[in-house]
């Protein structure tokens, strides 16, 4: 443990962090914190000579104290330093106050629901309302919008916007605090239906506009290749698009805890990156085996928009595969708490967001939980099954049962604590759906870059594609209908959670530190 000490930089960084959004503190406080540490540093140096100090120092911390304190309170400090006040270069300080005409450019691809179609903008130039509208007399000005559109308006990535309206800031609601959750973008002003001007087109990056592309060309082709509802859940899980899945199926789905399928989320990329890591270690030998693997996630990242809450999961999903080369999962924990330190300190409200917590949490599941679980499950079925239907049971519940089973237990405490309900039917559904999802990607995928080259070609694996997600909603369709399966649990439940998580973390973790771990 003494040779990884960015591990505990890293967790001293975050632990900062998470202190700082819990319990308010003054600059006063962390800088008085920061040196503090220093000082402890210094001192530690001074007494490195004495055997019986050094001894009693790694007792308590595998480096200095004092290089610890400090970089907790950089994590405090970090956090400080993105609550600076509001200046006129700020949308916010124009929000609720009147139409004001914003010049800017869509960075993202348009999101479009039922009700209306999302546009995030990054906001360039300002006009007052009163003022005539101009560029020439326009203040500069560099900060991102929400729009919320009509649904007939077709908007694309890189168009350049004259926008008029008023300038809002997002509510609350009773659970849900969508100020917050928009924050975390870097997105505090709202406009809600503005007259749109299209200024220009196609000035955004080419290469983002090149993928962006592919996915809306990839997205005609699904509809075209598949019928509904199982086009739905392909655009669903190949590209990211949810706004077709019907609601009473997406209902279905949530009952049954499955709903990870359909949402690109952390939780779901950490699953398909320990899927598709599995899969190639099988059929590859070693070093392609990590190379398939590295390479399939990055092309469905790019299939589902890479969009910064997806790369995010899919760089924390491909971390167990590095750590499967050299040999020690344990690499695979210190580059988990080193990835997310540092984009945390890039986006210190990242701790707050979902998406990130489930990635972290469901690949620090797989990582820490399911070798123990496999052992316990080996220990259980030497005694009650045979070597040939262990050679076709191991696999099979290792590969799915276990890697779900390790990263649901993780990400318990996140699902309690946002949804506020388990499902009784998550783990039974997910063992029952789980190994059909490679071939739904696989498949999917192939069919849909096919039908693009030649559609007739694309038609033809479309169908063997199209058997396993049909089988899919139907038997999700089919867990769902079944009464008292939804658990509406308490916040206390958040907390017995966290503590059982922790606990079993604790000798699982010294456990990977093992100096002669084998690998799983």
């Amino acid at each position: 443990m003494n040779h990884l000490p960015l591990l505990w930089l890293s967790l001293s960084f975050l632990s900062g962090l998470i202190i700082a959004s819990l319990i308010p503190l003054q600059n006063s406080t962390t800088w008085f914190l920061i040196g503090s540490g220093i000082l402890l540093t210094i001192l530690e140096k001074m007494l490195a000579g004495r055997s019986d100090f050094i001894a009693a120092r790694s007792k308590i911390s595998p480096l200095p104290v004092g290089i610890l304190l400090a970089a907790l309170s950089l994590g405090l400090l970090r956090l400080q330093t993105t609550k600076q006040s509001m200046t006129s270069k700020d949308l916010a300080w124009y929000n609720d106050q009147g139409n004001v005409t914003i010049f800017g450019q869509v960075i993202s691809p348009p999101v479009k629901n039922s009700r209306f179609t999302q546009v995030r903008i990054l906001a360039e130039q300002l006009s007052l309302s009163g003022e005539k509208i101009s560029l020439n007399n326009a203040q500069s000005i560099s900060d991102k919008a929400l729009l919320w559109i009509p649904n007939y308006l077709q908007l694309e990535y890189g168009d350049r916007l004259q926008v008029t309206g008023k300038l809002q800031t997002p509510e609350d609601e009773e659970d849900f605090s969508y100020k917050d959750y928009l924050a975390r973008q870097a997105i505090h002003s709202l406009m809600l239906f503005p007259k749109i001007i299209v200024l220009e087109k196609g000035t955004g990056n080419p290469i983002l506009a090149g993928i962006y592309g592919f996915r809306d060309r990839a997205y005609q082709m699904v509809n075209q290749l598949f019928p509904m509802p199982e086009s739905s859940l392909f655009s669903g899980i190949l590209l990211g698009i949810q706004g077709d899945i019907p609601e009473t199926l997406y209902q279905s789905y949530q009952v049954t805890g499955t709903a990870h399928i359909i949402v690109i989320s952390g939780f779901n990329i950490s699953i398909i990156a320990a899927l598709f890591t599995r899969l190639f270690r099988r059929i590859l030998p070693y070093g392609w085996d990590a190379l398939a693997s590295i390479s399939a996630i990055g092309l469905y990242t790019i299939l589902v928009g890479a969009q910064p809450p997806v790369i995010r999961a899919a760089i924390m999903g491909s971390l167990a595969i590095p750590a499967y080369l050299i040999g020690r999962k344990v690499i695979g924990l210190h580059a988990l708490a080193l990835t997310a330190a540092i984009m945390a300190f890039f986006n210190p409200g990242l701790l707050q967001d979902v998406s990130f917590q489930l990635s972290f949490l469901a690949t620090l599941g797989i990582f820490v939980f399911t070798e123990p679980l496999n052992n316990i499950f080996n220990k259980w079925s030497e005694n009650r099954f045979s070597q040939e239907q262990g050679k076709g049971l191991k696999p099979f519940i290792s590969e799915y049962f276990l890697v779900t089973l390790a990263a649901q237990f993780a990400t318990l405490p996140v699902i309690i604590e946002h949804f506020g309900f388990v499902s009784l039917l998550a783990l039974p559904a997910n063992l029952l759906i789980l190994p059909f999802q490679p071939p739904i990607i696989v498949m999917g995928g192939i069919a849909v870059l096919a039908g693009m080259l030649l559609q007739p070609l694309g038609q033809l694996i479309a169908f063997f594609a199209w058997l396993p997600a049909a089988y899919t909603n139907k038997m999700i369709e089919f867990l769902a209908g079944f009464p008292g399966t939804v658990l509406g649990v308490s916040r206390l439940w958040v907390w017995i959670s966290l503590l059982a998580l922790i606990l079993a973390l604790i000798p699982a973790i010294h456990d990977q530190f093992s100096p002669k771990k084998p690998i799983v």
